[in-house]
């Protein structure tokens, strides 16, 4: 790749974009990725390809038709090449997901974004579509980079966040029932629209060659982090510990709930949800590396035996990583697996995704026998 800086052509830098557009409002970026990085993308074939059953069961991939304005189908690969031939006249949008895993060669694109922390990427989607193919007017929880690859794409977009918008009833998709945009915009290669969340968005194929890569930034909600981490809380309590009835100067009604039981009720959840002694950082570093992850269905076990110490290692394209620094050590987490590493070793695995072979020969013992590890479980491979 060439020396790469998604803001070379841009009126502003990396530090004024997350000051005022990361997570608040749209930006369109002209130009921000060179043309000749956008090679080694997947095309029109090669994304039908990969849709179909030949390619993998696994990869999840959909095409949505467009009947009308207020008429969407959505049908679910895989898929088999004799359905292309039969889509000439249908105004289609085909979507392929996780490209990052089953083509890793497309997460070079990820170095024009690498002031964006990786352990918050959900995966890199790739589109493409007939003149007219859209998935319609909608708007996401998640931030989003818009690239065009190949052909051009219209995109109009609101200019405010919309929350809860009324949708089009009776749809398989959750669109937008009406949608007026703030402004409109013609993709062309290496044109990058952001997205915060909530925005809304109405891309449409404007070239029969149209290929627009998505890179999804996604976040828990709420909703999610508190469910989650009350399951692993809880998972660790004695089923020994009841609730307890209250000792009551006058028993209570046969059918009642009193105030004392409300807060004894009350004092055992206070008693039990805590961040104390490391239970936070412990659970938190686990559940962002598994947070919608493909590792254990896709990840493959290897054989100690076939590491080879003067090969450079990487971690595989399914594998999720981050850490926490402690002194000179770190709490390393690795697709729900937590370790207690250099900082040194951390950072290669996790910050520039490479523990290189000059490395390996000189890994303190409890490096090595982590490097191990992840090396049997198929957590790192060889590059």
């Amino acid at each position: 790749m060439n020396k790469l800086n998604l803001f070379n052509n841009s009126s502003i830098n990396r530090d004024e974009f997350l000051a005022n557009y990361w997570h608040k409002k749209p930006l369109l970026i002209r130009n921000g990725v060179d043309l000749a990085d956008l090679s080694r993308l997947p095309d029109t074939a090669k994304l039908k390809q990969l849709s179909c059953q030949h390619s993998c069961q696994d990869i999840q991939s959909r095409i949505v038709f467009k009947n009308s304005d207020t008429d969407y189908d959505v049908e679910f690969g895989p898929f088999i090449e004799d359905d292309w031939e039969e889509m000439q006249h249908h105004c289609w949008n085909l979507l392929v997901s996780d490209i990052d895993k089953w083509q890793p060669q497309s997460k070079e694109i990820l170095k024009y974004f690498d002031f964006i922390r990786n352990w918050i990427l959900d995966d890199i989607m790739f589109s493409c579509g007939s003149i007219g193919g859209t998935v319609g007017p909608h708007t996401d929880h998640y931030d989003v980079f818009l690239l065009q690859v190949h052909g051009q794409r219209q995109w109009a977009i609101s200019h405010d966040k919309i929350y809860d918008p009324k949708l089009i009833s009776e749809q398989a998709l959750k669109l937008m029932a009406q949608f007026n945009p703030g402004e409109t915009n013609i993709l062309n290669p290496g044109d990058v629209l952001y997205l915060p969340p909530e925005v809304a968005h109405y891309g449409i194929a404007t070239t029969s060659d149209c290929v627009t890569c998505s890179i999804g930034i996604r976040t828990p909600s709420h909703s999610e982090l508190l469910t989650a981490f009350i399951d692993n809380l809880a998972q660790n309590l004695s089923a020994n510990n009841r609730f307890v009835e209250p000792q009551f100067t006058n028993q209570p009604k046969t059918g009642e709930i009193t105030p004392q039981d409300l807060q004894n009720v009350a004092q055992i959840l206070t008693d039990n949800i805590t961040t104390e002694d490391n239970s936070l950082s412990d659970w938190f570093g686990s559940y962002i590396t598994e947070y919608r992850s493909l590792f254990y269905q896709f990840n493959q076990h290897q054989q100690l035996a076939q590491l080879d110490k003067n090969r450079d290692l990487i971690p595989s394209p399914f594998s999720k990583t981050c850490y926490l620094k402690q002194g000179n050590n770190a709490q390393l987490f690795v697709n729900g697996q937590s370790f207690t590493s250099s900082l040194s070793l951390a950072e290669l695995i996790c910050n520039t995704e490479q523990v290189p072979a000059k490395v390996l020969e000189n890994l303190n013992k409890t490096d090595d026998q982590i490097i191990e590890k992840l090396f049997e479980n198929g957590s790192l491979i060889h590059a």
